[in-house]
């Protein structure tokens, strides 16, 4: 992270369907400058993690969103994956899934990992679509794990292994 992306993150500003497929009620809105300050604050910290890897999804020079893994397990060689995009005028562009792919790999080829996990809620639909074209397939479903909306709602479990990712690469 680096700070021309605070100044990106503020102008693309709160999107109410973004931040519902995330599992937050937050209407569409401007960004204050302190919430600015803070998310950069907060992605340099999660950042220092070394049990992370963290990656901008940049497009023309501008941050569109982030990617990253978490909850690394060196011992059984998986980790769990979370995208984010900052606005919907980024979606269905193909660049969450371009960002998905490069992780995957970089996750298998590079670290030497066998596994690697993720959460979605089960109304985003669109994600799940995404996930699966990247080689997720879908493990199971956690109910009612979110409390959004005034009602609940399940996270879909999906993933995808080292060797089922390398099978559906070109070559």
């Amino acid at each position: 992270m680096e700070a021309r992306d605070r100044d990106s993150r503020l102008r693309l500003g709160w999107h109410e369907v973004i931040e519902r497929n995330y599992g937050h009620e937050r209407p569409t809105g401007p960004m204050s400058e302190r919430e600015a300050d803070d998310w950069l604050v907060e992605q340099r910290q999660l950042s220092s993690d070394r049990s992370r890897f963290d990656w901008v999804i940049d497009v023309d020079g501008d941050l569109a969103g982030v990617a990253f893994l978490h909850s690394m397990s060196e011992v059984d060689r998986k980790a769990r994956f979370a995208i984010g995009m900052f606005s919907p005028e980024f979606n269905g562009l193909g660049l969450g899934s371009e960002a998905t792919r490069l992780v995957l790999g970089h996750a298998f080829d590079v670290l030497g990992l066998r596994r690697i996990d993720l959460r979605v809620l089960a109304f985003n639909t669109a994600a799940i679509r995404s996930y699966e074209s990247c080689g997720f397939v879908i493990e199971g479903r956690e109910r009612e794990s979110c409390w959004l909306e005034n009602r609940w709602h399940d996270d879909v479990i999906m993933g995808v292994l080292a060797r089922e990712f390398a099978a559906r690469q070109p070559g």
